[in-house]
């Protein structure tokens, strides 16, 4: 799940919209689940402490300061904050949901500084790792229930037919088994929007968030 990899099946568009598309009634569950109990805040800080040690590594950043956190963002708001945040110290980033992206792209010399302007924006706004835990059979099966019923029809209001999804019980065992599921609509949309115009992009991930409501998921 999430708003930075693409995965399963990629179709065209079946048609272009003709007015600026408009997402679904909100989704409520039809059969609501029991929440897990929530991280604590040693545990939580714990795993901020392991992502920013995948930053350090996967950015290169051999001497990582150390940079106190402001707040804890989600995936809805995490790519729009750490937008500002790198615009802020000099880069031209544009952001969404849970991706960002470089119009201009990096340039060579600037690598260095990039990398570590996003380690340190990272840390200071960290996705809260409540979000970011294994899910349970139970929100497995509420992840395609919201997939089937909302995010397939807001994937189409932007001319996206998604795939056919599998069974039920088929996607809460891929998931549970592998941690994340092949079927996956808001992804199909996602690769099709990917190549277009950034306020295209942004429409899209801004009408059809990738994970259900956090209330429902995650009672948060």
């Amino acid at each position: 799940m999430g708003g930075c990899s693409v995965s399963g099946t990629v179709v065209e568009p079946s048609q272009t919209p003709s007015a600026a598309p408009v997402a679904p009634p909100p989704w409520v569950p039809s059969q609501p689940i029991t929440i897990p109990a929530p991280m604590s805040e040693a545990d939580m800080m714990k795993a901020r402490d392991k992502v920013l040690a995948s930053d350090a590594a996967g950015f290169n950043v051999s001497d990582p300061p150390d940079v106190a956190l402001i707040r804890w963002t989600t995936k809805l708001d995490w790519g729009s904050t750490m937008a500002q945040c790198l615009q802020d110290a000099g880069f031209n980033i544009v952001g969404a949901g849970f991706g960002i992206s470089a119009p201009d792209g990096i340039g060579p010399s600037q690598l260095s500084a990039y990398d570590l302007a996003f380690y340190t924006c990272d840390a200071q706004y960290t996705v809260n790792p409540q979000y970011q835990r294994p899910l349970n059979a139970a929100q497995w099966g509420l992840t395609y229930d919201y997939d089937v019923e909302w995010m397939v029809p807001c994937v189409a209001a932007f001319g996206v037919t998604a795939s056919q999804p599998p069974t039920r019980e088929t996607f809460v065992a891929q998931g549970l088994q592998q941690g994340y599921v092949t079927w996956e609509p808001w992804s199909e949309g996602q690769a099709v929007y990917s190549n277009k115009p950034w306020a295209q992009q942004k429409a899209f991930m801004d009408t059809c968030p990738a994970d259900p409501p956090s209330q429902y998921l995650w009672g948060m």
